[in-house]
């Protein structure tokens, strides 16, 4: 059973109808957070809501830029108070070749996952706010781009600096990140039989991680567990970072 270091904090996670997100809500509400769910459409974020126990559900497309994230914030403190943790966890990812990628998509993915989580932290712990810690979804990406991942990398590579400086900047805010790796999921090994091979064995653990190993990765850095940590990005990758031999499409030679 989770522990209830969170009870009654009110917690945003961005991008949690699906995927990581969702299971990192999840996780939230059973430590005793009044979770609120985010997603781009209402009828995901309500239906997702009323699964998990979620006190709040709301829709909001943080591609539409800064002053999506005003509204998400508002909504948030008009209904619940002001928010205690945030987990900016929402991203875009479109796979596409570096020399077909154009400024337009970059856009798109930066906008989503590196600015709203700018912004987002801006306005959560803006003076008076009551924010206590943040946890940014960065990605063992930041580290090791795939090939047609650039702009989500590059995003996430972002992720990690921005977490350095805003731990500076908004303490005692804590702020920190998690780098997930290569995370299960039904059906992994039919959809990526050499990729998940080659992850089993470049990795010190030899497998994938769970979401759920992610999330309470997010929660331990959310908790009075971790008041005298911020300003790190902590991999959750089963030791891949550590011990990675080779870059995907290449053999030890």
């Amino acid at each position: 059973m989770a522990d209830r270091q969170l009870d009654g904090r009110i917690a945003l996670v961005t991008g949690s109808t699906r995927g990581l997100g969702r299971v990192i809500a999840e996780d939230l509400v059973a430590r005793g957070a009044r979770v609120v769910v985010h997603g781009r459409t209402r009828k995901a974020a309500d239906d997702v809501a009323r699964e998990v126990g979620a006190s709040l559900a709301v829709a909001e497309d943080l591609a539409q830029g800064p002053d999506a994230a005003a509204v998400l914030v508002a909504a948030v403190e008009n209904a619940l108070g002001s928010i205690d943790l945030l987990v900016n966890n929402a991203a875009d990812q479109a796979p596409t070749p570096l020399v077909d990628s154009g400024s337009e998509a970059w856009r798109g993915i930066v906008d989503v996952t590196l600015l709203a989580a700018v912004e987002l932290t801006r306005l959560v712990c803006r003076a008076g706010a009551g924010a206590s810690s943040v946890v940014n979804v960065a990605s063992v990406e930041a580290f090791a781009p795939f090939p047609g991942h650039a702009a989500y990398a590059a995003a996430k590579a972002g992720m990690v600096s921005f977490t350095a400086a805003a731990a500076l900047e908004y303490a005692p805010v804590r702020v920190n990140a998690v780098a997930p790796g290569l995370i299960d999921r039904a059906g992994l090994a039919d959809q990526w039989p050499d990729g998940l091979a080659w992850w089993c064995a470049t990795s010190a653990l030899g497998r994938p991680v769970s979401a759920r190993e992610v999330a309470a990765a997010v929660a331990f850095l959310l908790s009075p567990d971790a008041s005298g940590i911020t300003g790190v990005t902590l991999p959750v990758d089963g030791g891949w970072t550590s011990s990675a031999r080779v870059t995907w499409g290449h053999r030890d030679g």
